[in-house]
C-alpha cells in the first residue's frame, strides 16, 4: 500500500510538473524591450536600434530622415545588448512612427533596421 501511494504520488507532481507553463526567459526580454521603447517613446527620446559592426555604419542622407522624423539611428555595435530584443524594441518603435506620420517614412528608413 506504502509504494503504491509514492508511485501515485509522483505520477501527481509528474503530471503537474508536465502540464506546468514555465516562464521563459525570452518573454521577459520581450516584455522589457517594448517597456524601454514605450519609456523612450514618452519621454522624447525615439530611437530605432541598429546592430552593427565593429565600426557604426553612416548611410548617406539618414541624418535628413532623422531630423524628419524626429528620430535617431542607435547602433548597437557587434555585441548588443542582453536585456533588449532589438526587434521587438523596433516593432514599437515602428507601430508609434506609423500613427504620428502614417507608412511613407518606412520607404525612406534605412534598410537595416532590423523588426519593422
Amino acid at each position: 500500500m506504502k509504494k503504491s501511494t509514492i508511485i501515485w504520488l509522483i505520477l501527481c507532481l509528474l503530471s503537474v510538473h508536465l502540464n506546468a507553463k514555465p516562464l521563459l526567459i525570452t518573454d521577459h526580454i520581450k516584455a522589457e524591450s517594448i517597456k524601454q521603447a514605450n519609456a523612450d517613446i514618452k519621454n522624447g527620446k525615439l530611437k530605432l536600434l541598429i546592430q552593427g559592426g565593429i565600426v557604426a555604419t553612416r548611410v548617406k542622407g539618414q541624418e535628413r530622415f532623422e531630423r524628419k522624423y524626429g528620430v535617431v539611428y542607435f547602433d548597437l555595435g557587434c555585441v548588443g545588448p542582453s536585456d533588449i530584443r532589438i526587434e521587438d524594441y523596433n516593432k514599437v518603435v515602428a507601430s508609434f512612427m506609423d500613427k504620428k506620420y502614417g507608412k511613407a517614412w518606412r520607404k525612406e528608413v534605412r534598410k537595416d533596421v532590423r523588426g519593422i
